[in-house]
C-alpha cells in the first residue's frame, strides 16, 4: 500500500490489487495480512440458500394441492396500484420499504434471488482467473429509479392523472384482498424466458458490468431500496481503530469503496452498500460495525472527495443512454419479455455496444483478459466483440421491429368498433369507410408481423393473439376466407381447442354458412360435452333461428351428460321457464332449486324463478325470490324495474313506486356513463 500527502494535508491512499478471498484469512491469521478474505460468505449463501428451498417447497406445494398463498414476489404489487388488489407481495414490498428505511438495503444482500445468482457467477468466474470490474455510468445509474416510477408510480398516475381524461370508463375498482391462488405460476416466466433470464442477467451482466451489475443498473426494487438506505440510522460505521488497510473494499462485491467511505465520512453512505457484512467480517483491526447513529443523508465528508471517476463523457452517457432506452422497449412489446429481463437485456446490450465502440476508437481497450485494441490498432478480440455487438443489436432492432409492427397492429385494431353479432350475423354488412381504413391498416401491420413464409416474424407464445386478430379483422373486411383459412392452418398444427372451434364456427355463420357452422357445432360439442361454451353458442344459435325444441333437445343432453355442470343447468332451466308451458316452468324451477343449492349466492338464480313462479302466479314465492336478487345485487336496476312492474300489474302501485323510482335513477346513471365512454 503506497501512501501520499495531498496539499490539503489528507492521505491519500493506493490500494495492492489483492484477491478476494485467496487465502482464507481467519481468526488466527495476523493483523495486517494482504489476503482479506470475507467470514460472512458462507452465512449468507446458507441464508440465500434456504430461501431458495423455501421456494421450491412453496411450488411442491402449489402443484401438490393446486393451490397455495400468493407468489410473496415483490412486482405482485404491480396488481395492487393497477387495479387495487391487495397480495402478499404487495405487502411483502410495503415491508422492505419500510425495513430499509430503518435498518438500510439489507434485503438485496440477504434475500434476493438474483443477488445470489449474482454471486455465484462472480464467484465461478474468480475461479478461472476472471475478476468482474465495475462498468462507470452516471445515466444508467438512473435507469433503476425511472423502472420503478415506471413499474409502481406510472400506473396511478395514469388512472388517476390521465385516464378520467382518455378513459372515463377506467373507474378504480377499491382495494380487494387476494391472498391465495391456484395458478401460481400466472405472472411468471417459463422456461423459455427462464434460462435466458439467468444467463443474462447473471454471467452476462456481471461479466461486462462488473460484480452486482443488474443491482446497480437493472434492478427497479433497488430504485426504490437506494433512496430509502440514505433516511436509514443503521450503518456499516468504524473505530478509531482503522488502518486503512484496504481489506474492506477488497472483499467488497457490491462495488462500494469502504476505506474511502469510512475515512472520509466515519461510515459507509453509498446506496449500492447492501448489508452484507463482508468488510465487517475482514477487517483486521475489527475497526467496522454495524451501529446505530447519523443518517446518510445528514453526513458530511471530512475533507473534499475526490471527483468520481466515469468511463464515458458526458456525450456518450447520452448515445448509449439512448441505446438502453431504446433496447429495453425494443423487447417490452407484444413479443411480452418481462420487465425485468428487459432490463437486464437493456443493460447488457449496451454495455456490450460501448466494449465495441472503445474495441473501435481510442488508443487502448481490454475486456478483462483480452485485448480489444492496442496502440490504435483493433485485435482480435476487438474485432469478435465487434462483431458480437452487431449481431445482438441487428437482432435486438429486428425484435423491435417486430413489436412496432404489433404495437401499431393493436392501435388500428382499438379503432375497429364493429359488434361481433353483427360481423358474424350472416349479412355481410360493409362497415363503415373509416372502421374499414383501420381495419385494413391493422391487418397489414399484424401480417408484417406473422411467421415467415407469410411474414418477417417468427413463432412464439404472441403468434396465437396475433392470428385471433387477424381472423377478426377479416371476417370484419367480409374476407371470410382468409379468417377460416388462418384458423384451419392452425388447427392442423395445433390441433382444435374449444376456442378455434367457436371461432371456426362464428366465421362460417358470418359467411352465410349457417347450417354448415351448426352442423360443426354439434359434431364437435358430441365429442367434447365439457365444451360449454361452443354448447352455448350453439344453443343460442337454434334459439335465434326460432329452432327452439332442437335447442331444448342440445340443453338437456347436456345436463345428461353432465348432470353437475351449473351453466347447463342454468341453460336448460331458462329454456323451460321462458316456453309458458307449465309443467315445463315447474321443471324448470325445480332445475334451478338445484343450481340455488350449489350456488346460492347467485343473484340471476333468483331473478329466473321470480320470473316463472310470477307466470306460474305464485306472487308471495315471486316476490320474495325478486326481494333476495336485489339484496344479492343493489346495483342492477333491471331487478328493481321488473319487482316493480310485478307489484303495479298486481295493484299494489304504492309498493311498487318505490322502486321503479330507483330503477329509473340507476338506468339514467348508467346511460350516462356509457356517454362519457363513447
Amino acid at each position: 500500500m503506497k501512501c501520499e500527502s495531498r496539499k490539503d494535508g489528507a492521505v491519500s491512499l493506493s490500494l495492492p490489487v489483492v484477491p478476494a478471498g485467496g487465502g482464507g484469512t481467519d481468526d488466527h491469521q495476523p493483523k495486517g495480512s494482504r489476503t482479506p478474505h470475507s467470514r460472512m460468505g458462507w452465512r449468507r449463501a446458507t441464508v440465500l440458500g434456504v430461501i431458495q428451498v423455501l421456494m421450491i417447497v412453496h411450488v411442491v406445494q402449489w402443484l401438490w394441492t393446486g393451490t397455495t398463498v400468493a407468489p410473496l414476489e415483490p412486482s405482485e404489487s404491480m396488481e395492487t396500484v393497477k387495479d387495487g388488489i391487495i397480495n402478499p407481495g404487495a405487502i411483502l414490498f410495503a415491508v422492505l420499504l419500510l425495513s430499509t428505511a430503518l435498518l438500510g438495503r439489507w434485503f438485496c444482500g440477504w434475500g434476493c434471488h438474483v443477488v445470489m445468482l449474482q454471486d455465484f457467477c462472480g464467484y465461478l468466474m474468480k475461479k478461472v482467473g476472471i475478476r468482474p470490474r465495475l462498468f462507470r455510468s452516471r445515466l444508467l445509474l438512473w435507469l433503476p429509479l425511472s423502472l420503478a416510477v415506471y413499474m409502481f408510480l406510472w400506473p396511478l398516475a395514469y388512472r388517476f392523472g390521465i385516464a378520467p381524461f382518455t378513459r372515463p370508463e377506467l373507474q378504480w375498482p377499491g382495494f380487494t384482498a387476494e391472498f391465495t391462488t391456484s395458478d401460481f405460476w400466472a405472472t411468471f416466466p417459463g422456461f423459455l424466458m427462464g434460462v435466458p433470464f439467468l444467463l443474462v442477467c447473471g454471467f452476462a451482466t456481471v461479466y461486462l458490468l462488473g460484480a452486482k451489475g443488474y443491482c446497480t443498473y437493472g434492478c427497479p426494487y433497488g430504485g426504490f431500496f437506494a433512496p430509502l438506505d440514505e433516511l436509514s440510522p443503521v450503518r456499516i460505521r468504524v473505530t478509531d481503530a482503522c488502518s486503512g488497510c484496504g481489506h474492506c473494499t477488497a472483499v467488497c462485491t457490491s462495488n462500494v469503496r469502504i476505506h474511502e467511505e469510512v475515512r472520509d465520512y466515519r461510515m459507509v453512505v453509498d446506496q449500492g452498500c447492501m448489508k452484507c457484512l463482508d468488510c465487517v467480517s475482514a477487517c483486521p483491526e475489527n475497526a467496522l460495525f454495524v451501529g446505530i447513529g447519523k443518517p446518510a443523508f445528514l453526513a458530511k465528508a471530512n475533507a473534499p472527495r475526490k471527483e468520481q471517476r466515469w468511463d464515458l463523457s458526458w456525450n456518450e452517457e447520452i448515445g448509449f443512454g439512448l441505446i438502453a432506452i431504446a433496447t429495453f422497449f425494443a423487447v417490452r412489446g407484444p413479443i411480452g419479455v418481462p420487465l425485468l429481463f428487459a432490463s437486464g437485456i437493456a443493460i447488457t446490450a449496451t454495455a456490450l455496444a460501448w466494449f465495441a465502440y472503445r474495441a473501435l476508437s481510442g488508443r487502448d481497450a481490454r475486456l478483462h483478459r483480452f485485448e480489444l485494441r492496442r496502440a490504435g490498432r483493433v485485435r482480435g478480440a476487438g474485432v469478435a466483440v465487434t462483431a458480437v455487438a452487431a449481431v445482438t443489436l441487428a437482432g435486438l432492432a429486428y425484435v423491435g421491429t417486430l413489436n412496432a409492427a404489433m404495437a401499431l397492429g393493436d392501435y388500428s385494431n382499438t379503432r375497429v368498433k364493429m359488434p361481433p353479432e353483427v360481423v358474424f350475423s350472416g349479412t355481410r354488412m360493409q362497415p363503415e369507410p373509416t372502421i374499414l381504413a383501420a381495419a385494413e391498416r391493422a391487418k397489414k401491420f399484424y401480417a408484417f408481423a406473422l411467421p415467415a413464409p407469410e411474414g418477417y416474424g417468427f413463432r412464439g407464445p404472441w403468434t396465437r393473439p396475433l392470428e385471433s386478430n387477424l381472423v377478426w379483422l377479416s371476417s370484419v373486411t367480409l374476407d371470410y376466407a382468409r379468417a377460416e383459412a388462418i384458423l384451419r392452418e392452425r388447427i392442423a398444427r395445433e390441433g382444435l381447442t374449444e376456442y378455434d372451434a367457436g371461432a371456426l364456427a362464428r366465421v362460417m355463420r358470418g359467411d352465410g354458412r349457417l347450417p354448415e357452422a351448426l352442423e360443426f357445432s354439434f359434431a364437435e360439442w358430441q365429442k367434447h360435452p365439457e365444451w360449454s361454451g361452443l354448447r352455448e353458442e350453439l344453443v343460442t344459435w337454434l334459439l335465434d333461428e326460432g329452432r327452439r325444441e332442437d335447442a331444448l333437445m342440445i340443453a338437456r343432453a347436456a345436463v345428461a351428460k353432465r348432470p353437475d355442470d351449473l351453466n347447463a343447468m342454468r341453460r336448460l332451466s331458462l329454456i323451460l321457464t321462458e316456453s309458458g308451458n307449465r309443467a315445463e316452468v315447474e321443471e324448470g324451477i325445480a332445475l334451478i332449486d338445484r343450481t340455488l343449492v350449489i350456488a346460492p349466492d347467485n343473484a340471476f338464480a333468483y331473478r329466473a324463478r321470480a320470473a316463472a313462479n310470477f307466470g306460474l302466479g305464485q306472487l308471495e314465492a315471486a316476490e320474495a325470490d325478486y326481494r333476495r336478487a336485489i339484496e344479492l345485487a343493489p346495483n342492477e336496476w333491471r331487478f328493481m324495474q321488473e319487482l316493480g312492474e310485478m307489484l303495479m300489474a298486481t295493484d299494489r302501485v304504492k309498493d311498487s313506486g318505490p322502486f321503479l323510482k330507483q330503477a329509473g335513477e340507476m338506468r339514467v346513471k348508467e346511460l350516462e356513463k356509457a356517454r362519457e365512454r363513447r
